[in-house]
């Protein structure tokens, strides 16, 4: 999951439904998904619909002005309790009009109480060890959003889904993932609009993946291992040949690595049927290997296989 320092995500969020704002708020790293939620959670909790419309101000990177974000955090809110601030995009200022963080360390040493300024930088953390020192002094909070890898993407999905009200098949996660990748947005994209084709509380299933995703149910990265595995020749090249015809839709990048992966489960065995060398997946590698061959266990698993 992401990386922070200072409290966790999962602490900001439970203070920001229970209203307990910070001062400030910086949200930077490389796993975008996680800064757009917590801003959006402040956008939602922070201020009525009709609050908005005089008490919040919204700047981007690529043209604002640190001195204008900070003057607009130093005015007071309109028939409201609170305003808020936000400077997007942080990282995408221009060559030449960099932003001043120095303007903005100065008033992290003493903000004001009734605005909220959420800063996004995404794409990385933002070097300024004494900027996010001052925030964190002043009551602020810095939310560091580390980019996701194979380790924790199957958590941060599950965990997306859960919060949206509705559970996983571990196949379709793993033909959800394996097709799309560990952008964590567009993932969840993909099990919105699952969600929205079924009850409520319903498991989404590879089934619903191929339907609705825009995977083919017979030619995808699951059947191909899953056709690996149950050393099936003639299916495996059918699906090859598929990917090889239709390269734009099945790039070699994502099906490359779960090949490699599916490698080390087939270990070589001694004439007496033991292991010759014992070198397991980590945890989390398992668990994927593990999902996408929950349903084509076999013998053939207990051997090293050099041809299909």
């Amino acid at each position: 999951m992401a990386k922070t320092a200072g409290p966790t995500r999962q602490q900001i969020e439970t203070d920001i439904r229970k209203k307990q704002f910070a001062p400030i708020y910086l949200l930077m790293g490389e796993e975008s998904f996680y800064i757009d939620r917590i801003a959006d959670m402040i956008l939602k909790n922070a201020l009525t619909e009709e609050e908005k419309d005089f008490n919040l101000t919204t700047y981007y990177g690529a043209d604002a002005t640190m001195a204008d974000v900070v003057l607009a955090c130093r005015r007071y809110p309109m028939m409201a309790e609170r305003q808020v601030v936000f400077l997007k995009e942080a990282q995408a200022a221009k060559t030449g009009h960099q932003l001043k963080w120095d303007q903005l360390q100065q008033y992290a040493l003493k903000p004001t109480p009734s605005t909220v300024l959420v800063v996004c930088h995404k794409g990385g953390s933002l070097k300024a060890a004494a900027l996010t020192k001052a925030i964190e002094q002043s009551g602020g909070v810095v939310f560091e959003s580390a980019a996701l890898r194979e380790f924790n993407i199957d958590r941060a999905v599950s965990e997306y889904a859960g919060t949206v009200g509705c559970k996983l098949d571990p196949r379709a996660q793993a033909m959800l993932i394996d097709h799309i990748g560990f952008d964590l947005a567009l993932l969840a994209k993909e099990i919105d609009k699952l969600r929205m084709t079924l009850p409520v509380g319903a498991v989404i299933t590879p089934e619903s993946v191929a339907e609705n995703v825009g995977i083919s149910k017979e030619y995808n990265n699951f059947e191909l291992i899953a056709a690996i595995s149950k050393r099936d020749k003639v299916k495996t090249f059918k699906i090859i040949n598929y990917f090889r015809s239709n390269p734009k839709k099945n790039p070699t990048v994502p099906i490359t690595p779960l090949i490699f992966n599916l490698c080390p489960h087939y270990r070589r065995t001694d004439t007496d049927g033991s292991p010759a060398d014992e070198n397991p997946l980590p945890a989390s590698r398992r668990a994927r290997r593990n999902a996408l061959l929950q349903c084509h266990s076999g013998p053939a698993h207990n051997r090293l296989h050099t041809r299909v």
